[in-house]
């Protein structure tokens, strides 16, 4: 039996009976559970083990729990939906726990209706921070400390469920780079990969862009150009902060930040080792800034070629070992100026 669900437009297969049930009859079975269990899923959603089609058949079913969106008509899927849900999924789940802390069966907040001007979900984003602001207005007239600390709690509970905060950046990265790849429509445009040269989409090495610029030693073989592009598009496709950032925006974007303030500043002199070897000089009118950097970097280079045991990471001997190199190639220079190299 073929149906084709009358809240979410999809058509799903059911067994049994040659039959084809249009819009309007019926509708997928998801929308019949309640919304403490849909909540369970958003670890699996955090964690992209669900489809685009699982986390779309999600939403629709959160937004329809509340209670708050009639649908008129079906929602229909657009080349933005994707972007829409994961974007969105967030601030929803977050404003429906604190819609559900508000027993008063006086207070209304705002409803919405799907119809065919609304169907692309293009305001829902709209709906839920108009729920949000309607919500602090409540709570600006809220007396009780205990049920107030309820809120919090509340939020801060599925805060938990959508990211754990004791994992490192690097081990959730992965999870980082799908979201970031549907929420910021990455174009999947074929291109020549850097590094293997192999045709691929680009949204496939922009997400290898951002998994590898969560490692601090993996981030230096990204070229900075094509971080500050990724970062570009992001910047123009993902909200950032204020009432629309996410605990996922703000990684990805702190990520991505980080990477090419640690590429610029890799031999910059913002975080020189300065020790008791280092010397220091005062610039006379024909020496360059350039050259005085060049300077400073070959005076705060080890006595000796550093040995990768000698460091606690990779990036910190590859420091080392760039400054050394300077300082070395100077002093070979020189020796051949002074008639040593001969």
């Amino acid at each position: 039996m073929r149906i084709l669900c009358s809240i979410s437009g999809i058509e799903f297969q059911c067994d049994h009976l040659p039959l084809t049930l249009h819009a309007r009859e019926s509708y997928h079975p998801v929308f019949n559970v309640p919304q403490r269990k849909l909540f369970t899923l958003l670890p699996k959603w955090s964690g992209n083990e669900l489809t685009q089609t699982d986390s779309y058949l999600l939403f629709l079913s959160l937004l329809r729990s509340s209670d708050l969106v009639d649908f008129r008509t079906s929602a229909r899927i657009t080349n933005l939906t994707n972007s829409i849900v994961a974007q969105n999924m967030e601030h929803l789940v977050k404003t429906l726990a604190k819609l559900n802390t508000v027993l008063n069966p006086a207070v209304v907040f705002p409803h919405y209706v799907i119809s065919h001007e609304t169907c692309d979900l293009s305001n829902v984003s709209f709906w839920i921070e108009n729920w949000k602001d309607s919500h602090n207005e409540f709570l600006a007239g809220y007396k009780s400390p205990h049920d107030l600390s309820k809120v919090n709690k509340r939020e801060a509970a599925l805060e938990r469920l959508i990211k754990n905060p004791h994992k490192k950046v690097s081990e959730f990265a992965p999870m980082l780079a799908e979201w970031a790849a549907v929420a910021g429509n990455f174009p999947t445009f074929i291109i020549e990969h850097p590094f293997t040269k192999m045709k691929v989409p680009c949204a496939e090495y922009w997400k290898m862009i951002l998994i590898r610029c969560a490692n601090e030693e993996s981030l230096f073989s990204i070229p900075q150009s094509d971080i500050q592009e990724l970062l570009t598009h992001c910047e123009d496709e993902i909200p950032d902060t204020g009432k629309h950032g996410t605990i996922h925006s703000y990684h990805v974007f702190k990520i991505l930040r980080h990477a090419i303030e640690r590429q610029k500043n890799f031999l910059g002199l913002g975080d020189l080792d300065i020790g008791s070897h280092t010397r220091f000089s005062i610039l006379n009118e024909t020496s360059s800034v350039e050259e005085a950097n060049l300077d400073s970097l070959r005076a705060s280079a080890p006595d000796h070629e550093p040995k990768r045991s000698e460091y606690p990471n990779t990036f910190a001997y590859m420091k080392a070992k760039m400054r050394w190199t300077l300082a070395e190639k100077e002093r070979i220079r020189k020796d051949k100026e002074n008639g040593g190299g001969k």
